[in-house]
Order: structure tokens, then sequence, then C-alpha cells
């Protein structure tokens, strides 16, 4: 339909669907919202999607969800949130009295970041009223921007600002973004900073591989959820794959310690429940779990599975040089280890030592358990099959040559 159609059969000008389409009338009339509906012939679901993005809906919700670059609605959750409620209470408790307005989500892939942001923005947005608005971390490097934060100048010496989505989302209402998934391995703090100084109401929770490293960062490590709750989670995965399927306690928890209880990881293996029963799910995961951590389906789910595995093979690729070494030498160890033993092994001082200890937990490759005396690190499984194969990939690549 062209804007001369719509507008004869809406009765609104030509010029008004124009800036409505091109942003520069963010806040249409109620009654103008109306008339569009009328002349696009929408439906009862359509109709409340469109007050919704004009801002004329529920909570007055004025977000478009889905562009890149773009802040939007928070998507719809595809799984329970199982488990998980100390921690969820500790960062919304942190986000709703807490001065400071960077908080920070980091683990192991596949450790359920997304779905964990997801679960605290809706707490904080159903208990205290707070708008939230969600976006990839594309948001700070919006096409045109040139990497630059949203409201810095624009390109070209024309002295023009980029366009803030942030702005057009929630204007100077105290909200929350959720930035999900910075992909590289040391977020830039520079524009999340400028973010923060450009909305003094503003609060940001992201979902990352490392924090951002600012001064008033709040960092949350998200640990894989206790063996009860991984249990139920794989259940769910695997009655999706097949109704069907049964699979008894001590399988389960079987399965679930192979794949270091990551609710990504569980996802993907359930999926193999489709051509596998799971006794033969567990004898494979025992042999190599790597091949598995790639779901069986469309090519979508088989897009999202292989990031468990393709991010744990790109955390272990990113980490510093000594980070490297030390999750090798812990590898190696086999049971676990001390900090001590390690920064003997290595010959580095107890500082240096707790320094890289600290990074590769941050990255989750590394686990502390503090059920013994002294504190025990151990990498994760996954990770340790991965730097194995690694270390057999370089090793034949040194044969050949």
């Amino acid at each position: 339909m062209t804007q001369q159609e719509l507008a004869d059969f809406s009765t609104i000008s030509v010029r008004a669907i124009r800036d409505l389409e091109h942003g520069r009338a963010r806040n249409p009339r109620r009654d103008t919202v109306r008339l569009l509906a009328d002349g696009l012939r929408l439906g009862d679901r359509d109709r409340e999607d469109l007050r919704a993005a004009a801002g004329r809906g529920p909570g007055r919700n004025r977000l478009r969800a889905g562009a890149p670059g773009s802040a939007g609605a928070p998507p719809a959750a595809r799984t329970p949130f199982v488990g998980r409620q100390d921690e969820l209470h500790f960062l919304t408790s942190r986000i709703s009295a807490s001065e400071d307005r960077l908080f920070s989500v980091v683990g192991a892939p596949g450790a359920g970041k997304t779905r964990f942001a997801l679960e605290a923005s809706a707490r904080l947005q159903r208990d205290l009223g707070l708008r939230v608005v969600w976006s990839s971390a594309d948001l700070l490097r919006a096409p045109g921007s040139q990497g630059q934060p949203p409201g810095a100048p624009g390109e070209e010496g024309h002295g023009q600002e980029a366009p803030d989505p942030v702005a057009a989302s929630v204007g100077e209402e105290a909200a929350l973004l959720v930035l999900d998934g910075p992909g590289t391995a040391r977020p830039d703090p520079g524009p999340v900073e400028a973010l923060l100084e450009a909305h003094p109401r503003l609060r940001v929770l992201t979902t990352a591989r490392c924090p951002y490293g600012t001064v008033d960062e709040q960092v949350f490590l998200l640990e894989p959820p206790g063996a009860g709750d991984a249990s139920e989670i794989l259940r769910h995965h695997l009655h999706r794959a097949d109704p069907l399927a049964q699979v008894d306690d001590a399988r389960a928890e079987r399965i679930c310690a192979l794949l270091d209880r990551l609710p990504g990881a569980l996802a993907a293996v359930a999926t193999w429940s489709a051509v596998y029963d799971p006794a033969s799910l567990l004898f494979l995961l025992e042999e190599d779990p790597l091949p598995l951590l790639t779901p069986l389906g469309d090519a979508g789910a088989e897009a999202r599975g292989a990031d468990t595995r393709t991010a744990l093979a790109s955390a272990i690729a990113d980490c510093p040089e000594e980070q490297h070494l030390l999750l090798r030498e812990l590898c190696d160890a086999g049971g676990g280890a001390t900090a001590a033993s390690l920064a003997g092994a290595r010959g580095i001082s107890m500082a240096d030592c707790g320094r890289a200890l600290a990074g590769l937990m941050t990255r989750g490759l590394v686990l502390r358990d503090r059920r013994s005396a002294e504190s025990l690190f151990h990498p994760l499984r996954l990770a340790d099959v991965l730097v194995r194969e690694l270390d057999t990939a370089d090793d034949r690549m040194e044969i050949a040559s």
C-alpha cells in the first residue's frame, strides 16, 4: 500500500504518514493511531501491537523491537526459568537499590545469561514498574555511527548527532536498558559510559563475555545451576524434542555433569533424543561431548546451539597468555588445584596467579570449589575437552610441517 492509498483510506495526510515512517513524529495522537488501524484494516491483535509501538498501548511502551541497532521491548521467554532464585533476588535488589548504574552478568557461554537477564528485567518491570528496553550490543554500534555512542557527532563533519535509540524509546524516564551479548573479548567501555552520561536516569544491565572494566561497574558471575535444577532443565528440553523420552535420575544427573550443567549445552544435546535414547546419549557424551553441542534440527536452532561450542573455543582463544597457560596447567592437573600449587607450577607470584584465575572464572572457564579447607579450582569439563582437542590439532600440524 502506498502512502497516498493509506492517506485515502485513513483520512490522514500523506505528510503525517511520511513523518511517522521517518521517525519525525514519535508520539502520534490516539485518534491518529485509530485512523491508521482503520485504514490498514487491522485485527484486534495487530491494533494492540500498533498502539504499543506508538506508545498508546498499556504502559505507553514506545518501543520498536527487533531491528539491529534499535532499542525494543524484551523478547518473549522461550524456556521456563528454573531455580536461581537467590541469584535473581540479589541482582534485582542491587539494581533497584544501588547507586551504581552498570551491571554486567558474566559467565560461561551457555550458562543462561540471557534467560537470567530476561527474568531479572521482567521482575523489575513487574515489581517496580521500571521501564525495560532490550537490545543487542549493536545498539552501541548503530549504523551510521561508525562505532560512536548514540548522540555522538555525526560523520562527514556536518556536526549532526547520530540517532539516539534510547532517547527515542524512553525519553527522560527512569529505565533499565539490557544490552544482550557484547560479542567482543573485552567490550569497549567508552560508548556505554557516554550512554549513561547522556541519560542520567538510565541503568544498564549487560550479558557479556567479560566486564566493561569501568570503575562503578557491578560484575555478577553466573555459575551453572545446581544439579537438581539442571536435571529439570534437561527433562524440559528432552520432552520438547521427544514427548515420550524418559530418563532416570542417575542418567539425568550424569548427563548434566558431563555438560557442566550448562543450560545451553543441555538444550542442544536434548535435541538428539529424537534419534538416541538417554542411555545412548550418555555413552556418546562420555566418548566425546563436542559433536552433540550442535543441535539436531532446523538451521536456526543449529546456529543457536553451535554458539556453545564456538563461544567456548572463542573464549579460550581470547584468553591473555598467562590465563591460557594457567588453564592448560589446570587441565593437566586433574582433580583440581589450589592457587598456591598453580603459582608454584607456573613460577609466578600469588598475586599474578590470582589475577589470572579471576579472569578465567569471569569467562566461566574455571570454577572455584569452596568445600575444602583450601579452595580448589577446576576447569570447566567442556573447556578441558576443547583444550585437549586444540592441543591434539596443534600436534598434528607440527607433525605435518
